[in-house]
C-alpha cells in the first residue's frame, strides 16, 4: 500500500508521522491488502498561527475495484482530527466494500451465490 502524507502550512514531526502511522494507516491498511491501493493524507492548518478550530485531517483512500473514498475532518488539534477522520473513513470502507460485495453476488444470500459461476 502506498502512503502519501503531507503538511499543509505546518510541519511533519515524527511524533505526527508516528501517531498518523499507528491510529490511521495500520487501521486502513486491512481493507486494501492490495499493493495498488493508495492512501493519500493531508494535515493543514487553516488558520496558520491565529487559532482556533482550523486543523483538518483529509483522507482519500484509492483501490482497485472501488471508487476513491474521501473524508475530512476538522478540530481545534490534529490528533482527534486524524482520529474521527479514522472513523470514518473505516465506516466508508466498510460500506464500498459491501456495495461491491452485493453487486458481485447479484444480491443473493451468501449460501445461494456460492453456488452461482462467475463469468
Amino acid at each position: 500500500m502506498k502512503v502519501l502524507l503531507r503538511g499543509v502550512h505546518l510541519d511533519l514531526t515524527s511524533a505526527i508521522r508516528a501517531y498518523v502511522d499507528e491510529h490511521l494507516v495500520s487501521h486502513i491498511e486491512r481493507f486494501a491488502d492490495d499493493e495498488a491501493a493508495e492512501i493519500d493524507i493531508s494535515l493543514v492548518d487553516t488558520n496558520g498561527p491565529k487559532g482556533g478550530v482550523d486543523k483538518e485531517c483529509r483522507v482519500t483512500v484509492r483501490m482497485p475495484g472501488l471508487s476513491s473514498v474521501h473524508v475530512t475532518e476538522v478540530a481545534d488539534s490534529l490528533f482527534p482530527a486524524i482520529d474521527a477522520a479514522r472513523d470514518r473513513l473505516e465506516n466508508a470502507l466498510k460500506r464500498s466494500l459491501d456495495r461491491r460485495r452485493d453487486v458481485q453476488t447479484n444480491g443473493l444470500p451468501q449460501d445461494i451465490a456460492a453456488d452461482v459461476p462467475t463469468y
